[in-house]
């Protein structure tokens, strides 16, 4: 069982965590405007390696997954409850993930298909040569 926090206990918790947030903020303002300029510098001019700090950048594409909600009832009647005014995209998963379809088998009916909706920049270590 958990002991009661006083007063002064959550009060110096909410003080630090106050404190902490006014000097997260910017930092994750400027993160965000950095990393952004490191995707447009990436997009127009290419990935690139720096051996340096032993990391390769390079910008991968995401892709949203979007269902044929007529195709999806006319080609897979069984997942008819999956399928609303639009598909419902978690119940649609949960299905693929009780083995009722695969989503091969939705894409190659055409019913599946991704469109991107993002370009996040992908910055991972690689091997440094040895001397």
């Amino acid at each position: 069982m958990r002991e009661a926090v006083s007063s002064v206990d959550r009060s110096r918790l909410l003080d630090e965590y106050l404190e902490l947030k006014a000097r997260i903020n910017p930092l994750e303002k400027r993160l965000t405007q950095v990393r952004d300029q490191l995707r447009d510098i990436v997009t127009e001019e290419g990935h690139f390696v720096d051996e340096l700090r032993g990391v390769a950048i390079h910008v991968e594409p995401r892709f949203r997954k979007e269902y044929d909600a007529d195709r999806l009832a006319t080609v897979f009647p069984q997942l008819s409850g999956c399928i609303k005014p639009s598909v419902d995209a978690s119940q649609l998963g949960a299905c693929v993930a009780a083995g009722m379809v695969t989503e091969r088998e939705l894409e190659r009916e055409g019913v599946l298909f991704r469109t991107l909706h993002s370009r996040a920049l992908v910055v991972k270590n690689v091997s440094r040569p040895t001397r």
